[in-house]
């Protein structure tokens, strides 16, 4: 497994929050040193962690694309990957390591 993502992402009922020691494990797994919250929700669960700002800013800071690209990964067990990590590629061509653990 890759061992540095731009999105660090935890998959939690919604009455769940993220405790400090998930917090902290999801930002080691992050490259740079300053991250943006995120917080991607669909049926009962959401997906809650952060970005980092230079990937956010590769994306203009619209979440909007990649939160829906991320809400489809949560709706279709299908396309859970063996280790958790995924490819979002913009429509700029920039491409993000995401890495989301899955309940």
């Amino acid at each position: 497994m890759k061992l540095s993502f731009g999105i660090a992402l935890k998959e939690k009922p919604l009455d769940e929050g993220l405790t400090k020691e998930e917090i902290l494990d999801l930002f080691d797994l992050m490259h740079g040193v300053v991250a943006i919250p995120m917080d991607v929700r669909s049926g009962d669960s959401a997906a809650m962690g952060f970005i980092n700002r230079t990937d956010a800013g590769f994306l203009g800071h619209d979440l909007d694309p990649v939160s829906d690209f991320i809400r489809i990964l949560l709706e279709d067990s299908n396309l859970a990957s063996d280790d958790g990590t995924y490819i979002y590629t913009s429509q700029n061509g920039s491409e993000i390591d995401i890495y989301l653990s899955r309940r």
